[in-house]
């Protein structure tokens, strides 16, 4: 099997014309998003403020969903409870208990019904060991990244919603966070800003989201060969259609080339 791939019929996570908005808000986090993701893995690139975290926290049943539906491994997330087959290292999941990391490892092995020791050999791996007596709002933000990504690779997960899992990560740790990830049998959903990441992920599916609306399926493999230009462009692999106007997503020709551009955000305002 192979999980980069992706099978048809075996979804993991299911989002169809979500939509997100929190209380006080005028417009919605995530703007009729549709997604499905079966055993593969997938990167989500947008700029800050497009809506990727507001996704994953809509399938963990953490955001205000306003239309549309979640389905994680096969069930509503509106009534699903008790799944420990979905990992994510969303550091609010973890903060809702102000316990030291060592016991909050502890407890959440105990919650996902595994064992704690392959978390405390990560956290010594990673070289993490003077963190265990501290809670994670005590922690670095890219020493509570490397605690939330590995929380989120034990104990077997079938699904795994990692959220800007590089965040201020160094290079070393970072790439032997990518190593973990690529051999993990899990189907993953990762999001990040970063364009330069995907040189990192051959194989993985690729989609973009902007002003909460997400495009795609590309393939990271083809970030060097992908164009975005204004308007409609004819035989475009994708168009995204914004309040400025629509930018389509073409190979081997466009206006701009995503493989020039650092961030997202950076894209829009050059074709917008």
């Amino acid at each position: 099997m192979d999980l980069n791939g992706g099978l048809p019929g075996r979804s993991t996570l299911s989002v169809r014309d979500l939509r997100v908005r929190y209380p006080g808000a005028s417009v919605d986090a995530v703007a009729g998003a549709s997604l499905e993701l079966g055993p593969e893995k997938v990167v989500l690139v947008g700029p800050n403020g497009s809506g990727k975290s507001s996704l994953l926290r809509a399938a963990l049943g953490l955001a205000p969903v306003r239309g549309g539906s979640v389905a994680v491994l096969g069930r509503d997330v509106r009534t699903v409870r008790g799944e420990t087959g979905v990992g994510t290292n969303l550091e609010e999941v973890y903060r809702l208990m102000t316990l030291p990391v060592g016991r909050l490892v502890s407890l959440w092995a105990d919650l996902k019904g595994g064992r704690p020791e392959p978390v405390y050999r990560g956290i010594e791996e990673f070289g993490l060991a003077e963190v265990l007596g501290r809670p994670l709002f005590r922690l670095s933000t890219g020493q509570a990244k490397l605690v939330g990504n590995l929380l989120a690779l034990a104990f077997d997960p079938r699904l795994l919603l990692l959220d800007e899992p590089f965040d201020n990560v160094d290079f070393p740790r970072r790439r032997r966070c990518i190593e973990l990830l690529v051999r993990s049998p899990a189907a993953i959903l990762l999001t990040t800003h970063e364009l330069d990441l995907l040189h990192s992920l051959p194989g993985w599916g690729l989609c973009f989201m902007l002003d909460g609306q997400l495009v795609g399926r590309f393939r990271a493999d083809d970030i060097d060969r992908l164009y975005a230009s204004r308007g409609e462009v004819p035989g475009a692999l994708s168009v995204l259609r914004t309040a400025d106007g629509a930018v389509s997503f073409t190979l081997d020709r466009g206006d701009v080339p995503l493989r020039g551009v650092s961030n997202l955000g950076y894209l829009r305002d050059r074709v917008a």
